[in-house]
């Protein structure tokens, strides 16, 4: 059963520009240092964040010898800003820190991990086409990179960690799709994913699969050659084993490589008026003749034996009347 603050109309979107709104309407934040400071709560949310940590998302390095009670009035303000927006007050005061408690489908990040998970779930249960929904909608709350316009270490190395756990997400996504046989569905946004992750081994190697499986072999090939450009280039390295045997497999055609074929629609068989079809396999014509032969047979060396009883029967009778 949810409680009454599970069901209070705001959102705090954080998977892009960072947002909040209240019933619809957006509640303003301030400038930098209240932004950078809300970003980092809620990339912990329901968490205490150190204050510490909360110095070097807004400073990093130089943090003024004022930095902490520069924090209180950031928070005090936001606090203000929440209360007037109708949200109310859900930053909570720690020794250590501070907290932001959130319902849990408040956040886009935390959407996105829920749903996610989901999905993960469902793929290992064997239920792909309700994975893919669920890993689709996971990846529809991403507007854009996390906190989008805030310079800040901690909360670019956030961003590092979010994006790939997101981009690992879509390729676990993309395989199952892959596997459905929706290869000429994903193709456009793998090119597009490749070339905003052109170090993504198994992204270019899902986009080459595609690609082979909607009769473009070439351009499956020229991806490779691309990618491997770009790896003896920039890294000096070669592309990974998997990579390379997927270029064989393509150069042979190899048939390992289809996509999941269809099942044929069953022919309809009409059974005719002279005979009637069954399940059970109706005997030859030679087998009938050759059981009867052997049952006949069997009769006759039966009477045969009755017959030299019958016979020692009586002559034991004769003897005892003699």
């Amino acid at each position: 059963m949810q409680s009454a603050r599970d069901q209070e109309p705001f959102t705090f979107r954080i998977l892009g520009p960072l947002e909040v709104e209240c019933a619809g309407h957006k509640v303003r934040l301030g400038g930098f240092r209240q932004q950078a400071l809300l970003a980092t709560l809620l990339l912990e949310a329901d968490r205490v964040v150190p204050i510490e940590r909360l110095l070097e998302a807004i400073w990093e390095d130089t943090p003024p010898a004022s930095a902490k009670g520069q924090v209180r009035i950031c928070v005090s303000a936001i606090r203000r800003q929440f209360v007037g927006g109708g949200i109310g007050d859900i930053i909570e005061t720690h020794p250590a820190g501070y907290r932001i408690r959130l319902p849990h489908t408040a956040l886009d990040l935390a959407r996105f991990e829920h749903l996610a998970g989901l999905g993960r779930r469902a793929a290992r249960d064997g239920h792909p086409e309700q994975a893919v929904d669920l890993f689709r909608s996971a990846l529809a709350q991403w507007k854009g990179p996390v906190a989008a316009g805030l310079e800040s270490r901690v909360l670019r190395q956030a961003a590092t960690m979010l994006r790939e756990e997101q981009l690992s997400v879509l390729e676990e996504c993309v395989d199952l799709e892959l596997q459905m046989g929706r290869h000429r569905k994903v193709v456009g946004e793998l090119y597009r994913q490749v070339a905003e992750n052109p170090y993504r081994e198994q992204m270019c190697a899902q986009l080459m699969l595609a690609l082979y499986r909607s009769g473009r072999q070439a351009d499956a090939l020229r991806q490779f050659r691309e990618t491997r450009t770009l790896l003896s280039v920039e890294l000096g390295i070669d592309p990974g084993e998997s990579l390379r045997a997927l270029e064989q497999a393509i150069l042979v055609e190899d048939p390992s490589l289809d996509g999941p074929r269809r099942p044929a629609a069953p022919v309809p068989v009409r059974p005719s008026s002279a005979a009637s079809l069954s399940l059970v396999r109706q005997p030859s014509l030679r087998t009938l003749k050759s059981a009867r032969s052997e049952q006949s047979g069997a009769i006759r060396t039966r009477l045969n034996s009755l017959q030299q009883s019958n016979l020692r029967l009586q002559a034991a009778l004769r003897l005892s009347q003699a």
